[in-house]
């Protein structure tokens, strides 16, 4: 699920499926786009627990990645960001008090960061180093 620049094609290769470790399906490095992605994705935010989200693109996109909505006194962090969200997603999260930081724990999860934050006014992000 990562994203790349607007182009007239599809890129020829994949930042991130250029690591040895990572799988790439036997039909190759698989593209699409966020319009063509809302036609088929829906995300389903289910409670773990009191305080506790998790976020999930349904049917599976990519790996299979969840995020979760960590709900605490000082404000909401998103742990992870899925590539994949629409409005519809934006507003359910809202709903349930918004976004006030993003903490990503590995490349997986970079794809559509920075668009995450613009959605919830440019909230930071934090990455470990």
């Amino acid at each position: 699920g990562a994203q790349n620049p607007f182009a007239s094609s599809p890129p020829t290769d994949c930042f991130i499926s250029q690591d040895e470790r990572e799988f790439v399906g036997i039909n190759g490095l698989q593209w699409t786009t966020r319009q063509e992605m809302l036609n088929i994705y829906k995300n389903k935010i289910k409670c773990e627990e009191e305080g506790l989200y998790s976020i999930r693109t349904e049917p599976q996109f990519a790996i299979g990645q969840r995020a979760f909505l960590v709900q605490t006194p000082n404000g909401n962090i998103l742990w992870d960001c899925i590539s994949f969200f629409d409005q519809n997603t934006i507003d359910s999260l809202k709903q349930l008090g918004g976004i006030d930081a993003i903490a990503i724990s590995h490349p997986h999860f970079f794809g559509s960061m920075s668009d995450w934050s613009h959605e919830f006014g440019d909230v930071p992000i934090y990455i470990h180093e």
